[in-house]
């Protein structure tokens, strides 16, 4: 059991911003807080029928739907959020079949009954905001898009997409 853990957290201040916001009611830290307990603090094997990994200091294993379930959203309140964490560079998200692996990259350490652990993840703050400079794009119709071929526009912000908490997700969960 986890009895004296301390986590180094380091965030920008639109990462901040956005965790700390509640649009419809939604409480994105909560999210992050369920991600966050769910990371392994040194190497895990994993298996489900049909997969197997292991995971490594930093990494957390939670389908959207037991996401979901953990924090009584609907599953596509959880995926929005989850996109838009991937988009900020808070945590890095890999789906199969079967789950989804989040590595979380603003974690630098964890401090566990003393002894410090180091995420081998973090991505230093400086170069979070660098990584959305080299993301490649894809267009709608599954084109790789060179950050060459965008004509040259400003433009303002737009809101993101919109959260749902309106939905019952009981269904989803195991009882």
């Amino acid at each position: 059991m986890k009895t004296d853990l301390n986590y180094c957290i380091v965030l920008s201040s639109e990462q901040l911003a956005y965790l700390a916001g509640s649009k419809y009611g939604i409480d994105r830290m909560k999210i992050f807080h369920r991600l966050i307990e769910a990371a392994v603090l040194k190497e895990t094997e994993y298996a489900m029928k049909g997969f197997s990994t292991t995971l490594q200091v930093g990494q957390a294993i939670l389908s959207e739907v037991d996401l979901s379930c953990k924090s009584g959203y609907d599953k596509k309140t959880i995926s929005r959020v989850l996109d838009k964490m991937n988009q900020l560079g808070i945590i890095s998200s890999t789906q199969n079949n079967r789950t989804s692996i989040h590595t979380l990259k603003c974690i630098s350490a964890w401090r566990l009954d003393g002894n410090r652990i180091n995420n081998p993840f973090y991505v230093r703050l400086k170069d979070r905001q660098n990584e959305g400079e080299n993301t490649p794009v894809i267009s709608e119709e599954s084109e790789l898009l060179s950050p060459f071929s965008f004509p040259s526009v400003s433009v303002s912000p737009q809101p993101t997409a919109e959260e749902e908490s309106d939905n019952d997700i009981s269904e989803n969960c195991p009882k």
